[in-house]
């Protein structure tokens, strides 16, 4: 009885110290880091995610660009510059125009005032594309509560409407923000047949969901190519890519929270270095760090 009592408490043992284990050094790419108007904001953000092995792609409102280029061009191995549009502004096709001549690699969009996938959209989508530019959307709830009129809502962002700019538009990237929240599976079922669209889990989703992670095998749920899948399909958790929409100082525990939701779903280690960073360098054609 003793020994067996002695081997239960080995095993507990190893048990404890293999979930208290920090994860393997992986290359991490933050898909979704909005850029603040504060003096240190970049000091902080080199200093947290070169620490890291960690890259970040800023997301620049138009009047910040010159700070964001400067910033990339002084700190490459950190900052990947991405422009932040208000898609119904006259000035919208324009920007997108000199983001890409800055060297900027991709372009967030939020709240418009019709629907996504509106064909008054798709100019700025065909310059995109024509420009190699990856497209971000916000998918699913808006945050925040506001005493004046707002003419945009999260009916307006639903993940489903990157299933029609996606095959309208073949070859851009698409990245949708939130995983559409809370409109997992919707989000899901459009990347599983898109082999450019990959989305985030960012925002509130793990928070509310942290009492049932494995949840997210329900949505993500395909292992690759099926029967009624693209061939192109692939193990459906490497649809999704790491960001934060948070600080830069929460990185770590934006990790953790990704880091419990893998954990949750039995996510395997190439899978998982994929969704932290391998997945945005192919797309972004960065080169993976060791």
């Amino acid at each position: 009885m003793r020994f067996f009592l002695a081997v239960v408490t080995l095993a507990l043992a190893a048990s404890s110290l293999r979930a208290q284990s920090p994860p393997p050094r992986r290359f991490v790419i933050d898909s979704h880091l909005h850029y603040r108007d504060q003096p240190d904001f970049v000091e902080k953000l080199v200093r947290t995610y070169r620490a890291r092995n960690a890259m970040a792609c800023v997301l620049t409102p138009y009047e910040h660009l010159e700070v964001v280029r400067k910033a990339a061009a002084e700190h490459p191995d950190v900052v990947i510059p991405y422009g932040h549009i208000n898609v119904d502004e006259p000035a919208a096709l324009a920007q997108v125009a000199a983001f890409a001549a800055a060297g900027f690699r991709g372009i967030k969009m939020h709240r418009p005032r019709h629907d996504w996938d509106n064909f008054a959209y798709f100019q700025l989508y065909q310059r995109m594309q024509e420009l190699g530019l990856v497209a971000l959307f916000h998918t699913g709830i808006v945050a925040g509560t506001s005493d004046e009129p707002e003419p945009s809502s999260m009916a307006r962002m639903r993940p489903s409407f990157l299933h029609t700019i996606a095959r309208s538009f073949p070859r851009l990237r698409i990245q949708g923000a939130h995983l559409g929240n809370p409109w997992y599976d919707e989000a899901a079922e459009v990347a599983r047949w898109e082999k450019n669209l990959f989305f985030d889990l960012t925002g509130s989703s793990l928070i509310k969901k942290e009492k049932n992670l494995a949840v997210f095998k329900e949505y993500l749920w395909w292992e690759g190519p099926t029967a009624h899948s693209s061939p192109d399909a692939v193990y459906a958790f490497e649809k999704l890519v790491f960001g934060t929409d948070e600080a830069p100082e929460a990185l770590d525990n934006m990790l953790g929270r990704y880091e419990a939701m893998l954990d949750a779903c039995g996510v395997p280690e190439p899978s998982r270095r994929k969704i932290y960073g391998e997945t945005m360098a192919r797309i972004l054609n960065i080169p993976v760090r060791p």
